[in-house]
């Protein structure tokens, strides 16, 4: 591994994009089998619970079936809700991992992904809950309120699973992250799910024949839909979480002057472990030699609070 000592710089919107897409492709199949791992299952969960509801048909103008049933079947929905939500924030914090060691240079395979979400699946899921009802809230009382808090919050659970900050703490310390580069965060955002959203949709078209040819089948058409789900979410998890992972990290280096040995503590990677390669976001530290150095933005520097000293770049 390199010793080079490395240091992060800040990143423009089309830059963090790019970066999210490098590490998508680089941990492609770490993330892919977390993911797969977690989401086929609850797939496979999600045709049988369908299929197992009961068929409301109309008669006359009256419903065939019981109060019961359908009392059956609005359980079984949220039974599916829960166990979707459970493994979305699994599959985020294992992907998040992932991209961590991306970050460090340091190496990790799928298991030891799901091993660290499976240990933060507590937290991450209550601070899922909290998130999820403000943020529903907000668009229930107005829209334009419930935006703001989706992406001032965006960055809560990368804050979870990194610093440790957990529940309302990690709502407050994502705002105060977020503050004063709102618009930057919301466009690299809204430029990622667009791509997401593509995918998905690029997938739904090649499920269309089979949807349409089983209208009239019921098992067809939820098998079809299960499994071509199955596969949008397996493509897009990974992408998306990879892009909210990079604003998080570029947050810290405009602000704080974000340190990855810090880092490597907070997520359990071996001492020594950190080998951080080039890429788009990194740069040797001033009088290490080596690598490209690209200037820094125009009088940018870390906050009081981090590290001391001249911005990176050339020192006369």
């Amino acid at each position: 591994m390199s010793s080079t000592p490395t240091q992060l710089r800040p990143l423009g919107i089309g830059e963090m994009l790019d970066a999210g897409i490098k590490i998508y492709r680089n941990k492609f199949a770490t993330m892919l089998k977390a993911v797969a791992v977690v989401i086929v299952p609850v797939q496979v969960l999600n045709v049988l619970i369908t299929l197992s509801l009961p068929d409301t048909s109309i008669t006359a103008g009256a419903t065939t079936t019981s109060s019961d049933s359908e009392w059956a079947g609005v359980a079984a929905l949220l039974l599916i809700f829960v166990i979707n939500i459970i493994s979305s924030a699994l599959a985020e914090a294992a992907c998040l991992k992932a991209v961590s060691d991306t970050y460090l240079g340091t190496e990790t395979d799928w298991r030891a992904s799901l091993r660290f979400g499976f240990r933060r699946l507590g937290s991450l899921l209550w601070l899922t809950l909290i998130h999820g009802v403000i943020v529903l809230l907000g668009f229930v009382a107005c829209i334009a309120p419930g935006v703001w808090l989706y992406v001032a919050w965006s960055v809560a659970v990368p804050v979870l699973l990194i610093e440790g900050t957990r529940g309302f703490g990690a709502l407050g310390r994502s705002f105060n992250l977020v503050r004063r580069r709102w618009w930057p965060t919301a466009g690299i955002l809204l430029l990622a799910n667009l791509l997401a959203t593509a995918v998905a949709a690029g997938i739904g078209l090649l499920a269309l024949p089979l949807l349409i040819a089983g209208r009239d089948n019921e098992f067809v058409y939820d098998l079809a839909n299960g499994v071509f789900g199955a596969v949008a979410s397996v493509l897009t998890i990974p992408f998306v979480a990879a892009v909210v992972a990079v604003i998080y990290f570029d947050l810290r280096v405009r602000k704080e002057g974000f340190d990855l040995q810090l880092m490597a503590q907070r997520i359990g990677a071996p001492a020594g472990s950190v080998s951080p390669t080039l890429m788009p976001w990194s740069q040797p530290a001033p009088g290490a030699g080596g690598g490209w150095v690209p200037p820094p933005p125009p009088g940018w520097q870390p906050e009081p609070s981090g590290p001391t000293g001249p911005p990176p770049g050339p020192q006369r």
